[in-house]
């Protein structure tokens, strides 16, 4: 039983993607469709490049840039692959222009499109397939604005196809929506997942003032401890996440993502050795806030109106704190039922503790890498 404990935790805690680098960056794009008072349909919509890169190939160079010019050169690539992946009934879309914009420090290419429609007696669905064949974890953010209102959907493999009208969907299941994409991005997020295995290695445990750990006495104690520790670090990265979707903090991504697997070797480090606060849920909420500034990039460029993006707010939130409950569900009845075991704290923790330190490193030196 003991062993199956062990190999679950390690499991978890060394759930990386192949891509090193890229172990947190989501992969999601921005449609905004306007539809005038006419019934006239125009849209715009933002695809990070690297997304684009892995589905039609940018980097033809392979040093890792991706110019303005071969952006321009791949045009009938992108637009190609692009219109095959995005329909609306009745509608012959159009593209009209190619640019680039830039989204918390992450290159997006912007392809602008007006839509020819004839009549149709029938409500006009739009039916989104971006990238669902090579990533499933994708996600499509959607901005629909008439005359009438406006409304924001979360497009995903489960639910590609919606109606093209803001009364179709209740302001609950968009918020209920927005919840399960903050699981999702909790759940494969793998540096903010491998951040909370971390901190749950030592859950069971405090740390006296010689700087050692000691064993907690009941599982409720562990259990209010480790609540503790995560929503205070949800209500770090909640309030620099609220400050980058409303665009008052804007931080390149290619300096948050290595700070973030800083994050996660100092938090690795603190395990071995104490040189951070003894109280974890400091840890936890001075981190979180670096954490947050990675969440922004994921409803910041979405432009909804501050009422709508506080409801998206509150759902994405409300979703992460979710998943990060699920995580240490699982993580701490093993860890509680290991605390006094002198082989787990003299040897199965440390050991855990440096393989996350070393696939922080790796993603920290990928990430530094990138910022030529």
């Amino acid at each position: 039983m003991t062993l199956r404990l062990i190999l679950a935790l390690l499991a978890i805690t060394t759930a990386t993607p192949p891509q090193t680098a890229c172990a947190h960056l989501s992969s999601d794009s921005y449609l905004h469709i306007d539809i005038d008072a006419q019934g006239r349909i125009r849209g715009q919509w933002d695809i990070a490049l690297r997304d684009l890169d892995a589905a039609v190939g940018l980097d033809t160079s392979d040093d890792g840039l991706v110019t303005w010019g071969l952006l321009k050169a791949r045009r009938i690539a992108i637009e190609a692959y692009a219109s095959e992946r995005l329909a609306i009934d009745g509608c012959a879309l159009q593209g009209r222009d190619l640019l680039v914009d830039r989204h918390a420090g992450a290159a997006y290419a912007v392809l602008r499109f007006e839509a020819e429609c004839r009549p149709t007696p029938n409500e006009r669905q739009l039916h989104y397939r971006l990238l669902f064949d090579i990533d499933p974890t994708h996600r499509g953010l959607l901005t629909l604005v008439t005359p009438s209102g406006e409304r924001s959907e979360l497009l995903s493999p489960e639910r590609g196809d919606v109606a093209l009208d803001p009364s179709a969907a209740e302001e609950s299941g968009s918020f209920l929506r927005f919840v399960r994409f903050g699981v999702d991005h909790i759940l494969f997020g793998h540096d903010h997942l491998l951040f909370v295995a971390v901190l749950m290695i030592f859950a069971a445990f405090r740390r006296g003032e010689n700087g050692r750990w000691k064993p907690l006495d009941g599982f409720g104690e562990c259990a209010l401890h480790t609540l503790t520790m995560l929503t205070a670090f949800t209500a770090a990265h909640a309030i620099t996440l609220s400050l980058g979707a409303f665009r008052l903090v804007d931080a390149p991504s290619r300096f948050v993502e290595p700070a973030i697997a800083a994050t996660i070797m100092a938090a690795a480090i603190d395990n071995l050795r104490a040189i951070l606060p003894r109280a974890r849920w400091m840890v936890a909420f001075g981190f979180g806030l670096v954490h947050g500034l990675a969440f922004a990039t994921a409803l910041g460029p979405m432009g909804l109106a501050p009422s709508k993006l506080l409801l998206a707010l509150a759902g994405f939130n409300g979703g992460v704190e979710l998943g990060q409950i699920a995580v240490a569900s699982l993580l701490m009845p093993i860890m509680f039922s290991m605390r006094r075991s002198l082989v787990y704290a003299r040897a199965i923790a440390p050991a855990l503790s440096l393989v996350a330190f070393t696939i922080a490193l790796a993603w920290f030196v990928d990430r530094v890498g990138a910022l030529r």
